[in-house]
């Protein structure tokens, strides 16, 4: 018995009295892109609603303004969905992208020589800390995450308007104080992997972004400017850098041996 019912989604009411799929007896049959995952399709369903799975643009639109005013923030692009998915047909690939972006629009020039932004010091800690690793070699307050952010910044991890995408830099070391190779914590020497001349990785992550600030990391630097640095809980150990490539969509600590912090 040919139905000639094709219903998308799942709905109980599209149905017919007929034979199932290998069965032979006559009883309820369903026609919605349901019954393929419970197996009570009716004989013609296969052949009248064959599955069209979704096509999407290869191209992409051009990218959005940034959603912040000014500092760091997200734009985001789409593609059109040529075909979209019927009678249980693959579901479409993404067809929104998002990036990270400054906005440029501030009170205060974003430039090379910013007076503010120079004046700031980058307090660091080792990428292991980040929030995305959630390592606790180092721990001096059970958990040192809580303590800087939730406490000093009023942090929430819940919130929409905290995971913005990270973005991070090169950093050349122009000047590390003599406590950096001599320090300790918690059993770890990470600071000693800070030396003069060294070149680091260094992230700003969104549980670090200051809405005062624009939503960009206090002390991430100045591009080929010299700026000051510090490592946390580290007595003694800052410093002078200087940021040797632009600010990126990015995140520290990959495979190519660049030693990697945060800053927080």
């Amino acid at each position: 018995m040919d139905t000639k019912l094709c219903c998308h989604g799942k709905d109980n009411q599209c149905y017919a009295k007929g034979r199932r799929e290998n069965k032979s007896n006559n009883e309820t049959c369903f026609c919605d892109s349901g019954c393929r995952l419970i197996g009570d399709c009716c004989t013609d369903y296969q052949s009248y609603c064959k599955k069209i799975d979704c096509v999407v643009a290869k191209q992409w639109d051009e990218w959005g303004e940034c959603d912040t005013r000014c500092g760091m923030g997200t734009k985001s692009r789409a593609r059109r969905v040529l075909v979209p998915p019927k009678n249980g047909g693959e579901p479409c690939e993404p067809t929104i992208q998002k990036a990270v972006c400054e906005g440029t629009n501030c009170k205060f020039a974003r430039a090379p020589g910013l007076a503010e932004e120079i004046r700031e010091t980058g307090k660091i800690l080792p990428v292991t800390m980040g929030e995305w690793r959630r390592s606790k070699l180092y721990d001096p307050f059970q958990d040192i995450r809580r303590n800087l952010f939730e406490k000093m910044f009023g942090y929430d991890h819940k919130s929409p308007k905290h995971h913005k995408p990270s973005y991070c830099a090169r950093y050349e070391l122009t000047d590390v104080r003599p406590a950096c190779q001599s320090a300790h914590v918690g059993g770890d020497s990470w600071a000693a992997r800070l030396t003069r001349g060294g070149v680091i990785c260094v992230e700003c992550q969104s549980m670090a972004m200051r809405e005062d600030l624009g939503g960009r990391c206090r002390g991430h630097g100045v591009y080929l400017r010299e700026t000051r640095w510090a490592a946390v809980a580290v007595p003694g150990c800052h410093g002078a850098w200087v940021m040797t490539s632009q600010r990126e969509d990015c995140q520290c600590g990959g495979h190519d041996g660049t030693p990697a912090f945060i800053l927080v």
